[in-house]
């Protein structure tokens, strides 16, 4: 029964918590999630994002279940909130900037990796709000329609994909270098 409690605690905390994030970009004059952007749409990203954050971050409280890796997971979010921002807008930023936040999320999954458990789940779990907000895609009136627009966006998803298994298997090896074995973080 606390599972259930937990779900419903976590969406409606994640909705609130999308204006102190909103708030927060804004201030700091970060793109996609600030509070126009969240009035226009990039809140299908952040909604789901936040509510996974908030459903982990009841875990440490007694009443709630708590989840393998739950900070190294949180962290991921975070991260996985920013490289979503800059992303999103990889056309403004210039593709060298774009890559090189690919390159930070490959080295970052790699070092949460190494001292995850559960590390497959960590690694495509930071990349959720890339995905997230690309499911624009769902919202086509017709197949063919659904079709041409999903084949553009899953391609766009490709290197976050890409960066992310490459962090995974970066992550996986160096345990293996340093014979290294999964301990709950």
């Amino acid at each position: 029964m606390q599972t259930p409690i937990q779900i419903v605690i976590a969406i409606v905390a994640g909705f609130l918590l999308m204006w102190p994030l909103g708030q927060l970009y804004t201030a700091l004059s970060l793109p996609t999630f600030h509070l126009w952007g969240l009035m226009h749409g990039s809140f299908v990203a952040a909604w789901p994002t936040l509510s996974i954050l908030a459903f982990l971050a009841l875990g440490y409280l007694r009443p709630f279940r708590r989840v393998d890796d739950t900070a190294l997971l949180i962290g991921g979010l975070v991260w996985g909130l920013l490289l979503a921002s800059a992303y999103n807008i990889r056309n403004a930023l210039g593709y060298e900037i774009a890559h090189g936040m690919l390159g930070i999320t490959t080295v970052l999954i790699a070092a949460l990796c190494f001292f995850a458990r559960h590390r497959l789940r960590l690694a495509l779990l930071v990349i959720s709000p890339v995905v997230f907000l690309n499911l624009d895609l769902l919202l086509a009136p017709s197949l063919t329609e659904f079709l041409a627009g999903a084949r553009y966006d899953l391609r766009g998803l490709l290197p976050p994909l890409a960066s992310s298994l490459a962090g995974y298997l970066l992550g996986w090896l160096a345990r293996v270098v340093l014979k290294r074995s999964p301990t709950p973080a």
